[in-house]
């Protein structure tokens, strides 16, 4: 797990305002999760998707009780899906590429 998720509001659009303990904040919508019906279809209850979303421990993620959860770091890129970066500041995977966020480097400057 590369990012962990600190505060989380939903809201009735079914979108979620989350903040990763990075401090890199962004509004991730759940409707193209929803619209695949199935176990999602009981988020497409707006009132239900509000009330029953919870942080997971440790803030590896959301969840509601339906046993339909997404993990933090999936969800970031969810929000920030040009910011392929891998857990050593990699972008798309290619080693010593520059990372594309506003977090601090792994790997500092030699």
């Amino acid at each position: 797990m590369l990012y962990e998720i600190t505060n989380a509001l939903a809201h009735p659009n079914h979108t979620v305002t989350i903040t990763w303990s990075d401090g890199s904040k962004a509004v991730v919508n759940f409707e193209p999760y929803i619209a695949k019906g199935g176990l999602f279809t009981a988020l497409n209850d707006s009132d239900y998707f509000v009330r029953e979303m919870s942080v997971l421990p440790n803030g590896i993620g959301l969840a509601w009780p339906n046993e339909v959860d997404f993990s933090a770091d999936g969800l970031r890129y969810d929000a920030f899906p040009k910011d392929k970066t891998g857990e050593f500041g990699e972008v798309s995977g290619v080693p010593g590429s520059p990372a594309k966020t506003d977090k601090p480097s792994l790997n500092p400057p030699r």
